[in-house]
């Protein structure tokens, strides 16, 4: 296996003890590879330690003996050879393994602690041995209970810029924050967008610019210099983060539903089944 080759990048700044880590599913697929670039560079800009989780997955325990020490085996060497490139690649960040066997979404979002980033590959097929994580980003936003961030398996090359979805809630300008947050680590411009329906009525379109307004002020708090724009779309939210995301870097956006039942909204789902860009999930 060799990971994409990178500039060599300095770490410095202050430790990552205390704060949380970047805890990155692995599973040598295209997907997994793209997912850990990007947590690679992320923990790199946040002084974070990465945490690689490798899991065997022994379908609901109907695995023989001999099948899941054999998957045992191949998925610790993987993790092993991984290790040993990134220290060579990047020498000033602390990487760990974990090995866990059981169901994948679950097992990972177990494996992550108050404050990490889970990162995940997604190449939306998730059927191709060894593609562990692709078609289980939706899961994973549903039970991880921090931050998430699901990775395409695509070209990122040109990619500048970071989206954030403002839906209006009171955890907008929260997330305008976060945005902004990412931005000024990026040295790159933020763009908001809310989305409103086609035949909305003007006092929405007055509520939808005045959510803007907020968000807006919310993220030029963080740094006074930033390029920021606002985008008030006619569309479904999915359909309006989507086609705004195609040339940046990262969409921001919440887990917010409108009921308390288990899983993800549809606007989330459908983002992540489509997704063209990374996508940070903010709690």
């Amino acid at each position: 296996m060799t990971l994409p080759q990178r500039a060599q990048m300095t770490v410095s700044g202050p430790p990552s003890e205390g704060r949380g880590r970047c805890v990155v599913g692995f599973d040598g697929s295209s997907a997994g590879v793209a997912a850990l670039d990007w947590a690679v560079t992320w923990a790199a800009r946040n002084h974070r330690d990465l945490h690689l989780v490798g899991v065997v997955d022994d379908d609901a325990g109907t695995m023989s003996g001999t099948s899941a020490s054999d998957s045992d085996h191949a998925r610790a060497q993987l993790l092993s050879e991984t290790v040993a490139l990134l220290t060579q690649q990047h020498p000033g960040i602390t990487v760990t393994t974990r090995l866990i066997t059981g169901p994948v979404a679950a097992s990972l979002a177990a494996a992550a602690r108050p404050g990490d980033l889970v990162v995940i590959g997604s190449d939306k097929t998730g059927y191709a041995h060894g593609r562990l994580f692709g078609a289980r980003s939706v899961q994973l936003a549903a039970l991880v209970p921090g931050p998430l961030t699901v990775v395409p398996a695509a070209d990122l090359r040109f990619r500048a810029g970071v989206l954030v979805a403002i839906d209006g809630t009171p955890e907008s300008s929260r997330l305008a924050r976060a945005g902004a947050e990412e931005a000024v680590a990026r040295q790159c411009a933020v763009a908001l967008v809310h989305a409103i329906a086609v035949d909305a009525t003007s006092e929405r379109r007055q509520l939808g610019e005045a959510v803007l307004r907020e968000a807006f002020e919310a993220a030029r708090a963080v740094a006074p210099g930033l390029q920021i724009s606002r985008h008030l779309a006619n569309r479904r939210p999915a359909e309006a983060m989507l086609n705004l995301a195609r040339d940046r870097a990262l969409l921001v956006m919440g887990r917010s539903r409108r009921n308390a039942a288990p899983g993800v909204g549809g606007t989330l789902h459908e983002v992540l089944i489509n997704a063209n860009v990374p996508v940070m999930v903010l709690p």
